[in-house]
């Protein structure tokens, strides 16, 4: 059967998508350019402000561009409840209290001092005092995917700047949510009030039905496919849940992605956060980019050129005022002012959430939408000036340190726990070592009935595969003080071995071998120390018949280490 025009149409569309994520995007971050803004620009490009404004006169460029920018934002808004779910699920009780004082401290009054200090500015210029609060509250966020990419990729997440920074992005991020739901009540067509009456009755029921449908059946449904060994069944089940909570919420009348960061929020204390955290990943990168592509399309040049003066003005009045409310707040709370500048300086702009609130006002009415573009224009240019901005407060930082221009050395970032891939008999006789003492650690296990068994018991083991390095980024590998292998499947601890040397080649890392042909293998693939299982075991029992023999204790040691050297030296040299 042939198929449609618009099926056709939207076929194309597709096409004309993928080429700008999969070509553009990767040139364009060769010369460095941030991902975000890459998609940007590539969304301009490709639509209907772009070349397919020229689609009218030169028809060929109707086949490689997108002139209904309309017709593919639905999907970009599921790049939006995703990263809301992902929000949710990185978020902890151990983390939050760990930063407490800062997330709702520096973080909170962040917010709410550039939430009133924006309000009152743009009220000056004529806008409506419920237009300006959901304005002002939007501006106030700044993008946790850019400076966070930052933090990571220079190594400085553990710094002080880094944590107040991650604080400060953690606390705006728990706002997105109250923030979207107030700009759907204030641009109600039938009111706030009544507005707020449909959502206590049906949103609070959603709510509800979201927590007992994804704590009595999802998390059973995920142990029974993970008992399985179905991993595309525990795929599937987070995509179900995921969509499933935010379409509850969105019929019930709240925000779709309120429904999302809940499911998140529910499933990061199950034992199956960490692999779905890494599961996930490739579909909200996608779907993310993909909604950055839908704001680029919807910039307009001729508003830009037609507000220019206020767009640069916005955004050097954005930058003064959000950046000096961090400096004051850092001080505030005994950061220092090295370090709050440098805070100040990487957190001073507007982020992706901007968009999102300004995209949803500009929908509902609320936000004209001259000054919804206007809005997206300064968020857009603050994000692409974000690596300079961070430049200039590291320099600034160095300068008020008396260090001259000198940038401040990156301090080691391995303050995490330590993960242990396995836990069997040997994984769990480890973890009771490292818990005499004091020892943080992690476990990951792929057994679903022994994960559930060591969290009855409150333990920290979390279902996932330790031989992915998705997996083990998630469960905290980069901040990792030491990686210990105990998984009984020689080829998954070579695996797990392989992978933690490629992405942290410096981590110490220490192995349960099966015997010394495999501890041989493990010392060439870099694990610092390993102990061969069943020989190991060999020594204790003759050791124990030594001593029953009547041999003195000092002589027994002597005699077992000698063994153990010469074992070690005529396997020294075993084939793979």
């Amino acid at each position: 059967m042939a198929a449609g025009a618009g099926e056709l149409a939207a076929f194309k569309d597709a096409m004309v998508y993928l080429a700008a994520a999969g070509v553009a995007v990767p040139l364009l971050r060769r010369v460095r350019v941030n991902p975000v803004l890459g998609f940007m620009l590539a969304g301009f490009a490709v639509g209907p402000h772009g070349l397919g404004a020229l689609a009218g006169t030169h028809s060929w460029l109707s086949h490689v561009t997108i002139t209904d920018a309309g017709e593919i934002s639905g999907l970009g808004a599921l790049g939006i409840i995703f990263l809301l779910f992902a929000i949710g699920l990185e978020l902890s009780m151990e983390r939050l209290w760990a930063l407490r004082r800062l997330v709702f401290g520096m973080g909170g009054l962040q917010v709410g001092l550039t939430a009133c200090a924006l309000t009152f500015l743009l009220m000056q210029t004529g806008l409506g005092f419920e237009a300006s609060l959901v304005a002002g509250l939007a501006a106030a966020l700044s993008s946790t995917a850019v400076a966070m990419q930052l933090l990571v990729s220079q190594h400085r997440f553990a710094t002080p700047a880094g944590q107040a920074s991650f604080a400060t992005l953690l606390m705006q991020d728990l706002m997105v949510v109250p923030i979207l739901f107030l700009a759907g009540i204030l641009g109600a067509a039938s009111g706030p009030v009544a507005r707020f009456s449909d959502v206590v009755i049906y949103g609070m029921s959603a709510i509800l039905g979201i927590v007992l449908v994804t704590r009595w059946a999802a998390v059973p449904l995920m142990r029974s496919a993970a008992r399985a060994g179905s991993h595309e069944l525990l795929v599937a089940l987070t995509l179900l849940v995921v969509m499933g909570a935010a379409a509850a919420s969105g019929v019930a009348g709240l925000s779709t992605a309120l429904g999302a960061f809940l499911a998140g929020l529910l499933l990061s204390t199950s034992e199956f956060r960490h692999q779905i955290e890494a599961d996930i990943e490739p579909f909200k990168g996608l779907l993310l980019g993909l909604f950055f592509v839908t704001i680029g399309m919807s910039i307009d040049p001729a508003i830009l050129i037609e507000h220019a003066l206020a767009i640069v003005a916005g955004l050097a009045v954005l930058m003064a005022v959000k950046g000096a409310i961090v400096f004051g707040l850092g001080l505030s709370f005994g950061r220092g002012k090295a370090v709050a500048a440098e805070t100040a300086f990487l957190l001073a702009h507007a982020g992706e959430f901007t968009l999102v609130i300004a995209a949803a006002g500009a929908a509902s009415g609320l936000l004209p939408d001259a000054f919804a573009q206007v809005l997206v224009a300064v968020t857009v240019l603050g994000m692409a000036l974000v690596p300079l901005m961070d430049l200039a407060g590291r320099k600034a930082a160095a300068w008020i340190e008396g260090r001259g221009h000198a940038l401040p050395r990156n301090a080691a970032d391995r303050d995490g726990q330590i993960i242990i891939g396995g836990f069997g008999r040997v994984g769990r006789t480890i973890a009771e070592v490292l818990e005499t003492e004091n020892l943080p650690w992690l476990a990951l296990d792929t057994d679903p009935v022994a994960v559930a068994a060591a969290r009855r018991e409150g333990l920290p083991v979390f279902f996932g595969d330790s031989s992915r390095k998705d997996v083990l980024l998630r469960a905290g590998a980069n901040r990792a003080p030491a990686f210990i292998v105990t998984v009984a499947n020689p080829q998954m601890a070579e695996r797990m071995v392989r992978a933690v040397k490629a992405e942290w080649p410096d981590a110490p890392i220490f192995a349960r071998a099966k015997d010394w042909p495999h501890a041989g293998h493990l010392r060439k693939l870099g694990v610092n120390e390993v102990v061969p299982e069943a020989v190991e075991g060999s020594y204790a029992l003759a050791g124990q018949v030594l001593a029953g023999l009547g041999l003195p204790a000092g002589e027994i040691s002597s005699r077992i280490a000698a063994q153990r050297l010469k074992e070690m030296a005529a396997h020294a040299h075993d084939p793979l």
